[in-house]
């Protein structure tokens, strides 16, 4: 017997349960990827897909009749199938339940079927030794696994939309989807062949599919799917159409450019806009005042933001960024960096005039311990700053001079396009990843072009 494409399987349950289905060129990509997944062809020899798509477009119809044609093409397998809520998650499985229980199901696969139950819901098996089992983020999944212990395929973990939209700006929520992935979730796999697929809405730069392609780019294929490319052609235009794209892009950018681009951020940038800040061939010539602005980290752990080191300087019109050094690193390699990246800089009367206006640093967490070490043991003009405003209002008194084109950043350095990509990424709603970067740039302005140079007024030069 020829097993039906899943594709085919996604038409042909529409027609069984009297809810026909459109299948578009990008359910195609989806259906595509899912059968290389299966198959563990996708490129690169990864073995986990990320699939990023517009809500209300299919995506847990396909999830559903992927775990139900898996058991078609391999009875056996083992699944598990979560989702943001444990409601859901069962929710789900019982729709693929009852789609294995089918009289057209049986009809197309007789010799997998299913189990009689116990009453539960969260699960169901079927006689080959196959098993689908319902969690929601954050439950218990103790004996129950995915896979086979085998390399060719044997089931996987389908995750479908592991956080909610309401949740996206709460750092307590995706903080705890993450670790239930890792902690509890990925030890699940039967077998290290196990693949796993995640289907979501993206809405957050740290959500589960910024949190793993970060920390495991290579493992993790990515197909981002937005609700409209790049010539202005809707996805779908019959579920979300251009008009309504335009008015939800004017009323809430960025849940739109989330949720519906696949970019947790809108592209050009939130506040600061790409083409604003300017580029520049080294060395700038003309500099009257220079300085360093520290941003320390309170922990140098893999979750927590970097230290940054910003040399930057003034011709009296713009500021340039000379020189930055970034890391997650401990107080004392935080010391040791600030005293070479001093020595580096360090200004020379007889050979520079130009003024060095100070050592910045942030009297806050490891930042005090920093100016204490420092003045103790160094000649260093270190000065501590306090920071009595909110980021996003410190940012908004120097977006004026960012929009007028006044801040550079140098050509041909590796620093550069990470800076330039954290400013881009710094949101009013905060949903940006880092942004100590940015707050070194909010300095560096505000400290050597502004007119009330308003770091200097904060400043303890004792």
């Amino acid at each position: 017997m020829m097993l039906p494409t899943l594709e085919e399987f996604f038409v042909a349950h529409g027609i069984a349960i009297r809810a026909p289905r459109t299948v578009l060129p990008f359910h195609r990509r989806i259906f595509s990827a899912l059968t290389r997944w299966v198959t563990g062809s996708l490129p690169g020899g990864k073995r986990n897909l990320a699939v990023c798509m517009p809500p209300r477009h299919g995506k847990t119809f396909i999830a559903r009749d992927l775990v139900a044609w898996g058991l078609g093409a391999w009875p056996d397998s083992e699944w598990i199938y979560t989702s943001c809520s444990a409601k859901l998650a069962v929710t789900q499985t019982m729709a693929i339940k009852n789609a294995v229980s089918s009289d057209w199901y049986r009809r197309a696969f007789p010799y997998v079927g299913v189990l009689p139950g116990e009453g539960r819901q969260d699960q169901f098996g079927t006689p080959s030794g196959g098993s689908v089992y319902g969690v929601g983020v954050g439950g218990t999944i103790t004996g129950f696994g995915a896979g086979k212990k085998r390399r060719e395929f044997g089931g996987g973990i389908v995750i479908d939309d592991p956080l909610q939209a309401k949740d996206a700006y709460s750092e307590a929520k995706r903080d705890g989807c993450n670790t239930w992935y890792t902690q509890t979730l990925y030890s699940r796999r039967n077998s290290d062949a196990t693949p796993v697929l995640l289907i979501m809405q993206r809405l957050h730069e740290q959500d589960l599919v910024g949190y793993l392609r970060e920390r495991e780019p290579k493992l993790w294929e990515v197909l981002q799917i937005p609700v409209r490319d790049e010539a202005g052609t809707m996805l779908w235009p019959e579920t979300f159409s251009a008009d309504t794209a335009e008015r939800m892009a004017a009323l809430d950018p960025f849940a739109f450019y989330a949720q519906y681009m696949q970019r947790p951020t809108p592209a050009g940038g939130v506040m600061f806009k790409r083409e604003m800040i300017q580029r520049y061939i080294p060395p700038v010539k003309g500099l009257t005042r220079v300085g360093i602005f520290a941003d320390t980290a309170m922990k140098e752990g893999q979750r927590n933001d970097f230290s940054v080191l910003h040399y930057a300087g003034s011709d009296g019109n713009n500021v340039y960024s000379l020189d930055m050094e970034r890391g997650k690193w401990t107080a004392p390699e935080l010391l040791e960096r600030a005293k070479m990246f001093w020595e580096r800089h360090k200004p020379h009367r007889i050979t520079n005039p130009v003024r060095f206006m100070g050592f910045f640093i942030e009297d806050k967490s490891s930042g005090t311990g920093l100016i204490q070490t420092l003045r103790a043991q160094t000649a260093i003009p270190v000065i501590a700053v306090q920071r009595n405003r909110d980021k996003v209002s410190r940012a908004n008194d120097i977006l004026p001079y960012v929009a007028a084109g006044r801040f550079y950043v140098p050509e041909g350095v590796e620093w550069a396009d990470p800076l330039i990509n954290e400013m881009c990424a710094f949101s009013p709603a905060m949903t940006h990843a880092h942004d100590d970067q940015v707050d070194t740039v909010v300095d560096a302005i505000d400290t050597l072009l502004m007119p009330n140079g308003g770091m200097l007024a904060g400043a303890d030069w004792s």
